[in-house]
């Protein structure tokens, strides 16, 4: 998720997700999110170019979607919180009413 003039705004959030290349089995949690995609804070991060299938947790209900992995740092749990482990991903059509969702959190 590159930052450039055109990066769409991002917005800190602590929702948890799930995640695989076929099901979400792994558990993590965001620290940003914007309309184009997240930082998904997890120790189990998949290569970039990878497709995944996300299931974010919101209070009102489960979102899922599809997202590829732009950047990916691995590291030990101690790192998880400072936010240097994790990796980041693209969201591919996501739904229009996703920003409303996470403003309800």
């Amino acid at each position: 998720m590159a930052r450039s003039s055109g990066a769409a705004r991002r917005t800190r959030r602590r929702i948890e997700v799930h995640y695989g290349p076929d099901e979400p089995r792994q558990i993590g949690y965001s620290g940003n999110l914007s309309r184009t995609g997240m930082m998904v804070r997890a120790i189990r991060v998949y290569a970039p170019g990878t497709e995944l299938v996300l299931d974010l947790k919101f209070r009102t209900r489960t979102v899922r979607l599809r997202g590829n992995v732009v950047w990916a740092r691995q590291g030990t749990v101690q790192w998880l919180h400072t936010g240097r482990v994790g990796m980041g991903v693209r969201f591919i059509d996501p739904p229009d009413d996703l920003p409303a969702l996470w403003d309800a959190e």
